[in-house]
C-alpha cells in the first residue's frame, strides 16, 4: 500500500510549521532586542513590571472576593458546628458527672458547699469558745 503525500495549503499549516513559525518569531524578537540594545530591554523590564503590578492587583481582588464568598458560604455551617459542639460538650460533661457520682467522687459544687459549711461551723465554734 502506497502512502500518498498531500500538500498542505498555506491556510492550514501543520503543527510542525506552526512550531517553526513560533521559533522564528522568537528568534526575531531576540534579534530585534540585540539590535536595539538596552533600550528594548529597559522597555521590556518596565512592561514586565507593569504587568506584574496589574497581575498582583487582580490576584488580590480575586482572592479577597473569593475569601468573602467562602466566609459567607461557610457561615451557616460554622453556626451549626458551634451549636453541635456545645451539645456534644454538654453530653460529655453530663456523662462524666454521672460516672463520677456513681463512683462517689464529689463534684466541684459539692466541695464548694462543704467548704461553706465548714467555714460556717468554724465561725460558730469560735463564737462558742469566745463566750
Amino acid at each position: 500500500m502506497a502512502i500518498k503525500k498531500t500538500k498542505q495549503s498555506p491556510k492550514n499549516p501543520t503543527a510542525a510549521e506552526k512550531a517553526q513559525g513560533l521559533w522564528l518569531a522568537g528568534l526575531g524578537a531576540v534579534s530585534i532586542a540585540q539590535k536595539r540594545g538596552g533600550e528594548a530591554i529597559s522597555g521590556l523590564i518596565a512592561e514586565g513590571h507593569d504587568l506584574q503590578i496589574r497581575a498582583q492587583k487582580l490576584a488580590h481582588e480575586v482572592t479577597s472576593g473569593a475569601t468573602e464568598q467562602v466566609k459567607d458560604a461557610l457561615a451557616p455551617f460554622q453556626a451549626g458546628f458551634k451549636r453541635n459542639l456545645k451539645k456534644v460538650g454538654e453530653v460529655v460533661q453530663s456523662a462524666i458527672a454521672g460516672t463520677l457520682a456513681r463512683l462517689g467522687i464529689p463534684t466541684k459544687a459539692d466541695i464548694d458547699e462543704l467548704t461553706q459549711r465548714v467555714a460556717a461551723l468554724s465561725k460558730q465554734l469560735k463564737a462558742a469558745k469566745a463566750k
